[in-house]
């Protein structure tokens, strides 16, 4: 679609702040955003619609501007979910986790399946000066992870993984991500502490349960101290295995709206992260599919 939208910092940023969890909450919660709706002001006789269009036209332009202009992390997270979470797999057999938390690094990233894995992202905008501490971190955690970056780049990212497990992954010019390096399973960093904090409550309960057939009986302010005891002296890559089992089970409400293909591409991680009911589905349809005055 043809649009006169000028290429700027400033229409960068503000066009790629339209794609955040917290306005889509606003719209799944009220039904509106007044946020969404200065930008779709703001910009709509740049981008040149019919007298028919509705903010899902406006924001199926905004996000191919993105893909072609400004491919921020944003792009790359929707990307690994479109063609490797819905492409590859299915919501029915992978979770996928994005901004966990693994020791003092956020994970952009992580698929289970049959395995875990962390997706690392590195856009064209990054720099890599915390990437050695964030493969650290991930390796306390995971024995799979992939760094994810534009294929301009890989030449680059190659010589700095060269004799590393980590895998790596570049966007295509055509928007595919294809495999680079391999990545392969690397076990001996393993930290039981970091994986244990993974877990929520009820997660690092069940784990404990399973393994002992109990829970520690103990007053709660000693309940986390005590399971993290036990948990110590599990063997490291049984306990990864439990703990991958635990994260496994943290599935959407409704699944539904992604397996009928109603999600656009540009939201489907959006709908990931803040997770609507059918109700809060239905708000986000009509906003969707409303008019532009």
């Amino acid at each position: 679609m043809s649009t006169t939208l000028t290429h700027s910092v400033e229409t960068n940023l503000s066009i790629s702040g339209v794609f955040s969890n917290s306005h889509f909450k606003r719209v799944i919660n009220k039904g509106k955003s007044a946020f969404i709706d200065s930008k779709i002001k703001k910009y709509i006789v740049d981008l040149k619609l019919n007298n028919e269009a509705t903010r899902k036209d406006v924001l199926d332009t905004f996000y191919n501007y993105l893909l072609s202009d400004y491919r921020c992390e944003y792009v790359y997270k929707s990307l690994i979910t479109k063609n490797i979470l819905l492409g590859r797999h299915s919501l029915n057999t992978t979770t996928q986790l994005n901004e966990f938390r693994v020791g003092s690094s956020l994970a952009d990233s992580v698929l289970i399946n049959g395995k875990a894995v962390v997706y690392e992202i590195k856009t064209e905008l990054d720099t890599i000066e915390r990437l050695e501490d964030q493969l650290a971190d991930y390796k306390k955690a995971f024995p799979f992870i992939c760094l994810v970056t534009h294929h301009s780049l890989t030449d680059k990212y190659q010589k700095l993984l060269k004799g590393s497990t980590v895998g790596l992954i570049a966007l295509s010019k055509n928007l595919h991500l294809s495999e680079i390096q391999k990545a392969e399973p690397e076990y001996q960093g393993l930290d039981i502490v970091t994986m244990f904090k993974t877990l929520r409550k009820p997660e690092f309960s069940n784990l404990i349960n399973e393994y002992y057939g109990y829970v520690p009986d103990v007053p709660n302010m000693y309940f986390f101290k005590e399971c993290l005891n036990l948990a110590l002296k599990i063997d490291k890559s049984e306990f990864h295995e439990l703990m991958s089992k635990e994260l496994k089970k943290r599935k959407l409400k409704d699944i539904r709206p992604f397996e009928s293909n109603l999600i656009p591409d540009y939201l489907s991680n959006i709908c990931l992260n803040i997770d609507p009911n059918e109700t809060q589905y239905e708000r986000l349809f009509q906003f969707l599919n409303q008019k532009i005055d």
